[in-house]
């Protein structure tokens, strides 16, 4: 019987990672940052940040709409990854090194977004932290849009699973949160890919340490930081439905924006 592989890190396979989470219409939801944008900012809009941005699924169609884009990364495989993207698009973007929870940018955006619940931090310290680093690059006046990350539905047990296919190729994705210190709210995230691709299965995985965060604390929170204010949250990329109506919850979107 051969030696059975170890699954590979998914995180420092970008393409796999891409394919994986492909799932989003990305024109709709950069029209919702711009309906946000027009709506809740009080500065004109040329300069924009991504952080956690993985593969950077949002820079071209924001480069195509006339934004500079930059992402921020703890994953060098992953800014290599987006910067290859940009350069083979024909299009400049900023590529930051960095922990997201403590981190300073040389230069200052008019607009910070998170998507796909990347905030990564395993403390509600890490979050203060957060907070003050994208508050020292964001111009006063711009929205801090943050997509899940916050626990709306905490009464939602298991998992989620979904196929994705490109090319001849299939990928069957596991994603689970499992709680290891109640008190201290702390979880793994675990996410698990394999790919069948020209008869070859292969398996990818991603752990994470976190912490879940509730509605109630997260607002705690930003009023201790002392330096956004707390906009909104919407269900669905939708500004019309606010979750403090929802019963159910499919991405909840939060607005804050810079004092």
């Amino acid at each position: 019987m051969g030696k059975k592989e170890e699954p590979l890190d998914l995180y420092d396979n970008p393409f796999y990672y891409e394919v994986a989470f492909g799932f989003r219409d990305i024109s709709k939801e950069v029209d919702f940052f711009e309906l946000c944008i027009r709506k809740f900012s009080k500065i004109k809009v040329k300069k924009v940040l991504d952080i956690g941005c993985g593969p950077s699924p949002y820079m071209l169609e924001l480069a195509k709409r006339g934004y500079s884009f930059a992402g921020l990364d703890l994953s060098k495989a992953m800014l290599d990854y987006s910067l290859e993207k940009a350069q083979k698009a024909g299009i400049k973007m900023k590529a930051i090194h960095a922990d997201m929870r403590n981190f300073r940018a040389r230069e200052r955006f008019d607009f910070v977004f998170v998507m796909l619940g990347s905030i990564e931090v395993e403390s509600n310290s890490d979050f203060l932290s957060h907070l003050s680093s994208v508050a020292g690059c964001l111009k006063s006046g711009g929205l801090y849009l943050i997509d899940a990350a916050i626990e709306f539905d905490w009464a939602r047990q298991g998992g989620e699973s979904w196929t994705m296919t490109r090319d001849g190729m299939t990928l069957n994705v596991t994603y689970e949160v499992v709680p290891i210190r109640y008190v201290e709210q702390k979880i793994i995230e675990r996410t698990i890919v394999e790919t069948m691709e020209n008869g070859k299965t292969r398996v990818l995985k991603l752990e994470k340490i976190g912490k879940l965060m509730f509605p109630q604390e997260f607002l705690e929170l930003v009023d201790k930081n002392g330096r956004f204010e707390f906009i909104g949250w919407y269900n669905n990329f939708d500004l019309t439905q606010p979750l403090e109506k929802a019963t159910k919850f499919n991405r909840p979107m939060t607005v804050l924006r810079r004092k």
